[in-house]
């Protein structure tokens, strides 16, 4: 590593001391070895969130509109030859701070699609990206949100095109030298990158359902919408909306949140517990961003999660998640939903299964799942599925395998999935151009590289 320049993403929280001795060990052997290192300490860092505007392809073509720390972190990234990731393993993710970074990354991709490793993932704005390498910290041994956290990182890899990676996770409790020795390994192996099919495989259509107690009636059920977007209605409120009013028609008392900065802080997360404390059966309803969750999904997360550890229900809730995203494949969402059900073990709540949705903005964009108005491509496969959890969820059931393969149906009947593939990124240039020119933004300028290094 002599001579090239590491931005390491410092993502752990405050007050945590062993965390602290690790990336100690770290530093010393980045520094040891020649290296030029930035670190952030992103808790440090004031940083909007992104929004979902996608204002950074269409209005500023590679430059997040918001003028912050966020742009700078963005900027070093992808001018520098390694890019670490130190952060505790949070529910088999990255905690909320490397989230929030991570999702103000999407400038460093174009918006257009390609087919890289047979499944679709966005081109690179920039001919040369950094190595990859993420280091989770874990307090107790879990090897599922081990993996999870491994995987997580070659996906991003596969997404950010890093020419190679590598991710570990190391024990806080480990002797200092077996920590060095791991960490010395991570730093220069090159791990192999993770096919479609490795993720396909924690799919909810993969598993069957399984039986769980029957609810003696009708509760109250809330629903949390994860989509930043603020000016227009998102896709995630939709989906969510449409099942929370199938169980009030049943009979259900519902209750409905959007997440916002002020929910999670002060009075406002008081009002937000207190809405979970209420609720028998939680909803999750969000966008996929960087193949995960949400920072403010992910920060819910952590905040509910210190909540129910300090003050247990009398009887476990119950959850269930909707997560959709912008590729024609539905795999892509596996991951998150993945967290959410390692969030639902690590918590005590009972675990009812998700739904994974491809094509979500491009199906919905957020009209009305019904209505003679609404355009684009058929969703009756998404109603039948919508309306099959529904009956399930009512029941305090599982989703039904049956429900979680329609879901992941292509939209257009008796279409074979590579003439949709094909389509949609057709489909997709249109919009994006269509989009730019109403911004006065040429498609030259769509290809811009405001960040592009300049050689001596």
């Amino acid at each position: 590593m002599l001579n090239q320049k590491i931005v390491l993403l410092d993502g752990s929280g405050v007050g945590d001391e062993s965390l602290s001795l690790i990336l100690d060990l770290l530093l010393n052997e980045l520094h040891r070895s020649g290296a030029t290192v930035q670190t952030f300490p992103l808790r440090d860092i004031k940083m909007g969130t992104c929004i979902g505007c996608f204002g950074c392809w269409v209005k500023t073509p590679g430059i997040c509109l918001e003028p912050d720390a966020g742009r700078d972190i963005t900027q070093a990234v992808i001018q520098s030859d390694l890019t670490i990731l130190f952060t505790p393993v949070t529910f088999g993710g990255y905690s909320s701070e490397i989230k929030k970074s991570q999702d103000r990354r999407i400038p460093l991709v174009l918006p257009d699609f390609g087919i890289y490793h047979g499944e679709f993932h966005h081109h690179p704005r920039y001919s040369k990206n950094p190595r990859l390498v993420g280091i989770g910290v874990q307090h107790q041994s879990n090897d599922a949100e081990a993996n999870l956290f491994k995987l997580l990182v070659g996906r991003n890899a596969l997404n950010s095109h890093a020419p190679t990676y590598a991710a570990d996770v190391v024990l806080s409790t480990d002797a200092p030298e077996d920590v060095r020795q791991q960490l010395q390994s991570v730093l220069v192996r090159n791990d192999n990158l993770p096919s479609s099919k490795v993720v396909a495989s924690l799919m909810p259509t993969v598993t069957a359902g399984v039986d769980t107690p029957t609810l003696g009636g009708p509760g109250r059920a809330l629903l949390i919408i994860g989509s930043p977007k603020v000016k227009s209605p998102s896709t995630s409120g939709v989906l969510g909306g449409y099942v929370l009013a199938q169980l009030n028609q049943r009979g259900w008392e519902t209750e409905s949140l959007t997440l916002r900065k002020n929910l999670l802080q002060g009075e406002g997360q008081a009002e937000f517990l207190a809405a979970v404390d209420r609720a028998e059966l939680i909803l999750l309803a969000f966008p996929l961003y960087v193949d995960s969750l949400p920072f403010l999904v992910m920060k819910s997360l952590e905040v509910m999660a210190k909540h129910l550890s300090t003050d247990p229900p009398e009887s476990p809730k119950r959850l269930f998640a909707i997560a959709n995203n912008g590729f024609p494949e539905a795999h892509h969402n596996a991951l998150a939903l993945a967290i959410c059900q390692r969030f639902a073990i690590d918590t005590g709540l009972i675990w009812l299964g998700g739904l994974a949705l491809g094509a979500g903005e491009a199906l919905f964009g957020g009209q009305p799942i019904k209505g003679t108005e609404r355009e684009g491509p058929p969703v009756e496969h998404v109603i039948q599925a919508l309306d099959i959890t529904s009956a399930a969820l009512a029941d305090g059931q599982m989703v039904p395998p049956e429900a979680a393969k329609l879901m992941t149906k292509t939209p257009i009947p008796f279409m074979p999935f590579s003439l949709w593939r094909w389509l949609f990124i057709k489909l997709a240039q249109r919009h994006w151009r269509q989009s730019a020119a109403e911004n006065q933004v040429g498609e030259k300028e769509l290809f811009a590289q405001p960040y592009a290094r300049v050689r001596p």
